[in-house]
């Protein structure tokens, strides 16, 4: 008889698509990223198969994820081991996942950047489509903002996309609160809040049955192998929302936000699945070097603090 985490599990995967480079990139940003960012194909293959995504689907997703350079190979023999790029990490922060939002109350100093040339659209679509994930919005044909956002950043990503010459970055202040309506009108539309709010409710109606489920599982029947598949899946659908958040001020949120519910409840989860999961990577990864290093010192800090005496 299936247990009733294999079924939530299966379910999860099938309720939507799941794109097989986007899942890779998950894993490795999660379970990788703070254990020397480097796996075996073949290790690879044999985590992602109990989740039903064979080896084809796993060559094929490697294959497209090193042509865009997120991925980088190394052959040993017949043996090819991957390790994720400055560039890869780059467009997917872990900490922009794993670490509490800095929100703050108050609309406060507002970034942004322009774009300048006639040929705008086709020289910079790629630096507006990287902008957006870091949080930025459209505000007007060639303006783009955020309310906050290290300076450092967005240089490099300047830089990596050869459009330092073409964009003027500057900072802006918003001191006249008489028109905070209109600007939150503007917000919502520019941000596509209504699609990231939609995303944190589809969340939290997707997991919150599972602190149920997981409240009334023995812990014999909570394994490695389903703390991995569960840890994974809540890692890769929270991503998929909360990459698409630009961490505004409370002031510009709609009323009944469900951002930090969403949070909360992936903490709660991820906090309770770790430590088997990590077990379980460990015992299936293997690296150029051998077993995997253990968990650097920063991966304790994620969601809230995790136990450091399983290694």
């Amino acid at each position: 008889m299936e247990h009733k985490l294999d079924e939530f599990i299966r379910h999860a995967v099938d309720a939507q698509p799941v794109s097989g480079t986007s899942l890779i990139i998950s894993l490795y940003g999660d379970a990788l990223s703070h254990r020397g960012g480097e796996i075996w194909l073949g290790s690879l293959s044999a985590l992602l198969e109990a989740l039903g995504f064979g080896d084809r689907f796993v060559r094929t997703s490697v294959f497209r994820l090193q042509k865009e350079g997120w991925l980088a190979v190394e052959k040993i023999g017949r043996r090819s081991f991957y390790r994720v790029t400055e560039q890869g990490m780059r467009q997917f922060p872990p900490r922009r996942v794993e670490n509490l939002p800095q929100r703050t109350t108050r609309l406060g100093r507002q970034m942004g950047f322009a774009v300048a040339g006639a040929r705008r659209q086709a020289r910079t679509g790629a630096a507006e489509e990287r902008a957006g994930l870091a949080g930025f919005g459209q505000i007007a044909n060639n303006l783009m903002a955020a309310p906050t956002h290290a300076q450092t950043d967005v240089t490099a990503l300047l830089g990596e996309l050869s459009a330092s010459e073409r964009v003027i970055y500057f900072r802006a202040d918003y001191p006249y609160n008489r028109s905070e309506q209109t600007l939150q009108q503007l917000v919502a539309e520019c941000w596509s809040l209504n699609e990231v709010a939609a995303g944190y409710h589809e969340f939290i109606l997707s997991f919150r049955p599972l602190m149920a489920l997981l409240r009334e599982t023995d812990d014999a029947a909570l394994t490695p192998l389903r703390c991995f598949q569960i840890k994974l899946l809540l890692i890769h659908f929270f991503r998929r929302v909360v990459l698409k958040d630009p961490l505004l001020p409370d002031a510009l949120l709609p009323a009944q936000w469900e951002g930090q519910i969403a949070r909360n409840l992936c903490i709660n989860l991820y906090q309770r699945v770790d430590r088997a999961a990590t077990d379980y990577v460990s015992a299936l990864a293997e690296s150029t070097i051998g077993s995997l290093p253990a968990p650097s010192a920063s991966y304790y800090r994620r969601f809230g603090g995790l136990p450091r005496d399983t290694f």
